[in-house]
């Protein structure tokens, strides 16, 4: 499965308002998205966030996120739930059943997969930074050629999880990669949690 996740944030009379997509995650069942989503949170009111979980079609794989026609993909789940049950969790996380469509519908519960989803507050700070990250004689691990490495910067949050930040592009057949710098900003990097 390649999946895409799309956020939308239910209004009073119903309609869905998308709030932004992540990344596609090629090959995974277990998919960790990078991209985050930001959200002004009204604790006066109670403000209703659907995931949706699609599969990208393989003919979609280098096309802009944003531009990917989701009625074109495959639905593969939903789950829905308050803003304020993932806030008000200890350590702002919150594991949701995925349901397929026409369960959804029917009322039957047709659980599909699970959705952790993780809320922190945002500092509130432009400051970037920008970091070169490499590595040297890095192990061989394809049989017949160099690696392809790629590194996940995860940050560690009060709850001991480990929360990806950022991944850098693969490169191919290099054991002592360099990759392009990456640029963090203090909302990625740091939070209140």
């Amino acid at each position: 499965s390649d999946p895409i996740m799309v956020l939308y944030a239910k209004g009073k009379n119903g309609a869905l308002e998308e709030i932004g997509r992540t990344e596609v995650v090629l090959n995974s069942l277990n998919p960790t998205w990078i991209t985050k989503q930001t959200l002004t949170y009204h604790f006066e009111v109670v403000q209703v966030l659907v995931f949706r979980v699609y599969d990208v079609d393989t003919q979609f794989h280098n096309a802009d996120v944003k531009i990917l026609k989701l009625e074109e993909q495959q639905f593969l789940g939903e789950a829905t739930c308050a803003l304020s049950e993932i806030i008000t969790k200890s350590d702002g996380s919150l594991t949701l059943d995925l349901l397929r469509q026409d369960s959804i519908r029917s009322g039957d519960s047709q659980k599909c997969g699970k959705l952790k989803v993780h809320a922190e507050e945002c500092v509130g700070s432009k400051t970037t930074v920008e970091i070169i990250l490499r590595c040297s004689d890095l192990e061989y691990r394809d049989l017949f050629s160099k690696s392809d490495p790629f590194l996940l910067v995860s940050k560690v949050v009060e709850s001991g999880a480990h929360i990806p930040i950022c991944k850098t592009e693969a490169i191919k057949n290099d054991h002592s990669p360099t990759w392009k710098p990456v640029f963090l900003n203090v909302q990625q990097v740091g939070s209140k949690v």
